[in-house]
């Protein structure tokens, strides 16, 4: 039987709480450090879906044309900003090789393994009730206005179908069955039956963090400023005062950066900042994620209401909101949604980890075996989470991890 250990988690979000429930259920003393509420960072914002038949690179074959179109248009979804470019083009060089075709397809094969079976896992983490609750299994769409297909399409569907996603190429007519409300102009779409999103992203991480809980976890409102590895254990430092522990793990989104640093590591993590805006009593306006191709706007069914996502900003984590964004989710939002009635909206911004790979970073420090890293899950935590969760409690007991760590290796 593993020993049974103290381990700090720095970082309540998705991928910390996922972290804490799995080794809280093991047996280890866990305690999860988050300065603010647990699931209200990045998790809070995030599109809410889970769709594993998407777990592509953002990096593709082709991607610095559009890329540059994104760049240079005022209303386009991207935006680079000016002060961030030091920082920022090294990583966009690294964005860059991944859209090699053999890159592209091997990042997939490796995104794929550690997404597809997110459903199944958090099924088995949160319990029957727990699971209804927050998950509504509808699938997922993607839609197109154009009728032809692109230049990648076949290798798209090629790499999906060798990896065993259940997807379906379907008309505008079977768009309007599946979605009334959807703008008449979009000519084609892809349903995939097995994917699905959560009706409260908070809602999850709470259920996730009162599970840890139950199994003996501890939640500490504390700021982690630095860890201090030693030869028996590892010290976490926080504005209260040092902890030891026998293990950290981090999973401090992009604050990771500068715990890695502290650490001698240079983590390839870009501020990646997203923005979301949320309309209010918009029950039924459509029934599962919808993802405009052209636009990358997605939009989603929530408790609270109807979430379009669909923006990346590079930019410093504690700079200014840029209004600018949450304006174009609203035109988005009509151009998806023509009858979308919008009297009134929240809006918010937070801060993605992106890796130019896109893979996050799930392992050992490469010097010293009681600091784990989880980390970099960019767009696709929800999807990531629960099998970032199993590689790290199975490096924390000792074991060979159910999933090699090598594609997710501290890089």
């Amino acid at each position: 039987m593993a020993e049974h250990r103290a381990i700090a988690v720095v970082g309540g979000g998705i991928i910390g709480v996922s972290c804490a429930l799995m080794l809280a259920r093991e047996g280890h003393r866990v305690a999860v450090f988050e300065e603010g509420r647990v699931g209200h960072g990045c998790s809070w914002g995030n599109g809410a879906q889970y769709n594993p038949g998407s777990s592509f690179p953002m990096s593709y074959p082709g991607v610095i044309w559009r890329a540059m179109r994104w760049i240079f248009d005022a209303n386009g979804p991207v935006r680079l900003a000016p002060r961030e470019l030091p920082r920022t083009v090294p990583w966009l060089v690294r964005f860059l090789r991944t859209g090699q075709p053999k890159a592209w397809a091997e990042t997939y094969s490796a995104l794929h393994a550690l997404n597809e079976p997110c459903a199944t896992l958090y099924r088995d983490m949160l319990g029957e009730a727990d699971w209804k609750r927050l998950f509504r299994p509808n699938g997922a769409l993607h839609v197109w206005r154009d009728r032809a297909l692109g230049p990648l399409d076949d290798m798209i569907d090629n790499l999906r179908a060798n990896h065993g996603v259940s997807f379906e190429r379907i008309s505008a007519e079977q768009l309007r069955d599946l979605e009334p409300a959807l703008s008449r102009d979009y000519q084609r779409g892809i349903f995939f039956p097995n994917s699905g999103h959560v009706t409260s992203p908070p809602g999850l991480v709470q259920g996730l963090m009162d599970r840890a809980t139950a199994f003996g976890a501890s939640l500490r409102s504390e700021r982690v400023l630095a860890i201090e590895p030693g030869s028996a254990g590892v010290t976490v430092q926080t504005n209260t005062g040092p902890h030891r522990f026998d293990t950290a793990v981090i999973a401090a989104g992009i604050a990771s950066r500068d715990l890695a640093r502290s650490l001698g590591i240079s983590l390839s993590l870009a501020s990646e900042r997203g923005y979301h805006i949320t309309v209010p009593d918009t029950p039924g306006v459509i029934t599962r994620p919808v993802t405009d191709a052209a636009s990358a706007c997605v939009a989603t069914p929530l408790d609270e209401g109807l979430r379009i996502v669909g923006i990346a900003e590079f930019d410093s984590p504690d700079a200014p909101r840029n209004v600018k964004q949450t304006n174009k989710l609203q035109a988005c939002a009509r151009i998806m949604l023509p009858d979308l009635p919008i009297r009134q909206v929240t809006d918010w911004m937070g801060v993605r980890p992106s890796t130019p790979d896109s893979l996050p970073i799930v392992g050992h420090h490469p010097k010293h075996a009681g600091v784990l890293f989880a980390t970099g899950h960019g767009h696709m935590g929800i999807s990531g989470a629960p099998m970032t969760a199993a590689i790290i409690s199975d490096l924390a007991a000792g074991r060979r991890p159910r999933l090699s760590c090598t594609p997710y290796r501290v890089r």
